[in-house]
């Protein structure tokens, strides 16, 4: 029968929400054409169906988009992504190369001493002395530092490698946050091609319905202007979204350090579906404060103006210097007895009578210790303020979601339906159901746009948290990323 193939490329291209109904009245619409005598124009209309197949099997000018259903990917294949990242940014490596450096900077410290020191005299008597001598005298002496001097020495360069440590931590908890941001656009980005293919289905299906009652006088030509503008509205929205998925993969490529050509994404369709069953504000709060690497930061930067306070402390305390010599001298009362050799023993410390430079640059250390906790509350305030936003947001988020997928996109389905019902019957233009189809797709886009936004809130206070949030999702850190330390 002329009608079977037209209803079935209808059916493999209605949208998802459309009710049972829809198809109904379109094969009662298509019933009714038949039935006036149309079969002079339905050969055609079957030739323009098999010329235009249904969007599953077009070749557009993008990728080729097919609805699988949305499963979460292993934890192997996200954290061959987290690795793959880690290993090739060079910000991190970056980081890394200071932390090493203010490492050994730190053991250079510990393990330096002062070098000693070899001093010769030579004392000559005047040329008008009864007597022509001289004396010769050679010393070494060695300073000997504190203990507890060479360690405070050693600790302002620790705390910089904290700080180091630190900053490569936080960079690397950012790089994981835009990885999985840049998941969550190319997922939205492949089910918004869906959605267009699907109306594109639906619109060329009413189309050619139209085409086929052209004849007859049953449909106007503007009736079938209208649905080519929306075919065309609809190619240029996919071009629009295939320039965002690209743009999202070049995005990720460069994160992972490789080219476009060579990703090898897993299926991440389920993170638009991503759900955590939130902590409470006060448990994200005490989540943050114990492992935000930001505030890491600067408690290393406290701990080291802290450590370079001691160590103006401890040069309050000058080290002892001793010195051990010999001595060739000329006798001293008559210059018949034999020369004197002698050996030397000396001890030396400096006395810091002047310390009161020692007090201000003391002073100078404490300053920086306060400017060090002051930006470490001010960070910690703008944390919590992100979690304020972020835990809001995924919360008003999912709410939406919820409605729109339980209350207003079926809604809008049994609309459409019943407008198509109206077209019809003679009693709806074309113009009206491609209004209704309209909102039902901005529906779509808006649920879509939804789901995103809650998955990249929920990214969000992962990050701020440090990874601690949803340890054990599929989307979680590295175990070994998880905190400041």
């Amino acid at each position: 029968m002329w009608i079977e193939p037209l209803f079935e490329g209808l059916r493999g291209r209605i949208m998802p929400t459309h009710s049972p109904r829809v198809i109904r009245a379109v094969s009662t619409w298509v019933v009714a054409l038949g039935a006036t005598g149309l079969f002079v124009s339905t050969s055609s209309a079957q030739e323009r169906s098999e010329s235009n197949p249904s969007p599953e099997h077009v070749s557009h000018s993008g990728e080729h988009h097919r609805r699988v259903e949305a499963t979460p990917p292993s934890d192997e294949s996200i954290a061959a992504l987290d690795a793959q990242a880690l290993e090739n940014h060079p910000g991190l490596r970056t980081y890394a190369s200071r932390a090493e450096e203010a490492a050994l900077a730190a053991e250079v410290e510990q393990g330096r001493w002062p070098e000693p020191r070899v001093e010769y005299m030579a004392e000559f008597s005047t040329p008008w002395a009864a007597h022509q001598t001289t004396d010769h005298m050679v010393t070494l002496m060695q300073t000997i530092p504190w203990p507890a001097t060479r360690r405070a020495s050693a600790a302002p360069a620790r705390a910089m490698e904290q700080a180091a440590r630190a900053e490569e931590r936080a960079a690397a908890h950012q790089i994981l946050r835009d990885i999985r941001r840049e998941l969550v656009a190319i997922a939205r980005a492949r089910e918004m091609l869906l959605h267009v293919d699907e109306e594109v289905g639906l619109v060329a299906d009413v189309r050619r319905i139209i085409e086929a009652t052209l004849p007859v006088g049953r449909a106007e030509h503007s009736d079938l202007y209208r649905l080519q503008l929306a075919e065309a509205g609809l190619e240029d929205m996919r071009r629009d979204e295939e320039a965002r998925l690209r743009a999202a993969k070049g995005r990720l490529a460069n994160l992972l350090g490789v080219s476009t050509d060579a990703l090898n994404l897993p299926e991440t369709t389920a993170i638009l579906d991503w759900t955590v069953d939130l902590p409470s504000r006060e448990e994200l709060a005490a989540m943050i404060e114990a492992n935000s690497p930001v505030l890491a930061r600067f408690e290393a930067e406290r701990a080291q103006a802290r450590a370079q306070e001691e160590l103006v402390e401890r040069q309050l305390r000058p080290p002892p210097q001793i010195m051990v010599g010999y001595g060739n001298m000329a006798p001293m009362y008559s210059h018949a007895d034999p020369r004197h050799d002698v050996f030397q023993v000396g001890f030396s410390i400096a006395l810091p009578i002047w310390g009161g430079r020692y007090g201000t640059e003391a002073r100078r250390w404490q300053a920086g210790a306060s400017a060090a906790e002051e930006a470490r509350a001010a960070a910690l305030r703008d944390l919590l303020a992100q979690l304020e936003s972020a835990r809001s947001r995924a919360t008003q988020a999912d709410e939406r979601v919820e409605a729109y997928r339980e209350e207003l996109m079926p809604m809008a389905s049994l609309v459409s339906a019943e407008v198509l019902t109206g077209v019809e019957v003679g009693q709806r233009s074309v113009t009206d159901y491609l209004g209704a189809v309209r909102e039902e797709w901005d529906l779509h886009g808006r649920y879509l746009e939804l789901k995103a936004e809650r998955a990249n809130q929920l990214l969000e206070l992962q990050y701020l948290s440090a990874g601690q949030l949803a340890a054990e999702s599929p989307w979680a850190y590295p175990a070994s990323l998880r905190g400041q330390r």
